[in-house]
């Protein structure tokens, strides 16, 4: 493999490298999306889920922050990344093997999985910062790489629901392990992006965390981001309790992660187009709201499946919009020698209100029920795009080196 990627010019080179670095991650990733639906099925409760979802986010807080701090530090994101990719997937094939059905199980993976979400939880994050922070020195497109992603996490998300009923919940853990093994292998022939840029004379070494903290456009971006990833927690985790509640079978759990990525790419594929007419704060205005559209489609509309697909393509367009734009949105704001610390504490934001979410989510779906609790979080989301709106009086220089 070494010695065909080294016949090919550079450029070339690392775009088949970061091909495969986002499409096979996120292939994977589809694979190892039924967490919830196992835990359903092994007796936790919305409110059990939702404590132990607020746990992992708080571990999440300090692992996402830690590892970014040390990838700045050792100038190094791809070495992280393999790191905690690798040790994450291995942790997380073992969760099927702990024992169930017994006094203390809950309690055992309650403590369990946020602590392999000391890995897991970050890899995401890094993943991403990886092929933006490439395709922005590269000068690559982001929108289509990424598209890619979403399009083999569809293929992926529809291909583990078809043979769901043989390979059983349960197995999907260590099948995702063993499926991400390629995607490591890409993280290691890929090109580490520019963590270490010279410094200006005079200037001492070392991090100044204190410029991002006086960037009022990034103060604000976190403030957005706190409201947007409580909705963001309440809707993503509690889908299969809804479908429970509305009498659908979650083995189609699947079909609706697999819609949600299709609808992903059609904004990802025109992201630069859209770039060139709309500000990217413009664009992430559009994504909470498509957002909202969908839940308040749960809230008031879905009865069946179909129902709940149509819902989903909002979301999908919605979260292709988000992806396109948050991280070169973040990337524009950051200095150059803190833009993973940038993204690393916009992440630990996220896990903050994952914890607020999934705590006061579960409570709230047992306390109300389904519909109810979904139009709530898609009020909750047009709530966070009023915030972002209202940040627009700050304004903030453009890049030259924006993200294609």
């Amino acid at each position: 493999m070494n010695r065909i990627l080294s016949r090919l010019g550079p450029g070339a080179r690392h775009s088949i490298i970061l091909v495969g670095v986002s499409g096979l991650f996120w292939f994977a990733w589809s694979f190892g999306c039924y967490q919830t639906v196992y835990l359903q099925s092994v007796g936790f409760s919305a409110s059990n889920l939702g404590v132990l979802n607020a746990v992992s986010s708080a571990v999440t807080i300090a692992a996402v922050s830690f590892w970014g701090m040390v990838s700045d530090k050792i100038g190094s994101i791809r070495k992280v990344l393999i790191l905690i990719l690798a040790a994450g997937s291995f942790l997380y094939a073992l969760v099927p093997f702990l024992p169930t059905g017994r006094p203390y199980s809950i309690l055992l993976l309650t403590a369990f999985i946020p602590m392999l979400n000391f890995f897991r939880g970050s890899v995401a994050t890094f993943n991403e910062n990886l092929v933006v922070r490439n395709c922005n020195e590269l000068r690559l497109n982001f929108g289509v790489l990424r598209g890619l992603g979403s399009l083999l996490f569809t293929i992926g998300s529809l291909w583990i629901a078809a043979i769901l009923p043989v390979v059983q919940v349960r197995n999907t853990f260590w099948v995702s392990g063993l499926l991400m093994i390629p995607a490591i292998f890409c993280i290691v022939l890929s090109r580490e992006p520019n963590s270490k840029p010279a410094r200006a004379k005079g200037t001492k070494g070392g991090m100044n965390l204190g410029e991002l903290f006086q960037n009022r456009a990034y103060v604000s971006f976190l403030i957005f981001g706190l409201i947007f990833y409580i909705a963001a927690s309440c809707e993503g985790n509690f889908i299969p309790y809804f479908m429970g509640e509305a009498g659908i079978s979650t083995e189609k759990y699947g079909v609706l992660l697999a819609l949600r990525a299709f609808m992903e790419i059609p904004f990802l594929l025109f992201m630069v187009r859209l770039r060139r007419r709309f500000p990217l704060r413009v664009l992430m205005l559009g994504a909470p709201i498509l957002m909202a559209v969908e839940c308040v489609g749960f809230g008031l509309f879905a009865r069946s499946l179909t129902g709940m697909l149509v819902c989903c393509t909002f979301f999908g367009l919605g979260n292709g919009l988000f992806i396109g734009s948050y991280l070169n949105y973040l990337y524009e704001l950051a200095p150059d020698n803190l833009k993973a610390s940038a993204q690393a504490f916009f992440a630990s934001v996220s896990s903050t209100a994952g914890i607020l979410g999934n705590l006061l989510g579960g409570v709230v779906f047992d306390a109300i029920g389904a519909r109810p609790f979904y139009i709530a979080t898609g009020l909750l989301y047009l709530l966070s795009a009023f915030v972002f709106l209202l940040s627009f009086r700050h304004k903030k220089p453009r890049s030259a080196n924006a993200a294609l």
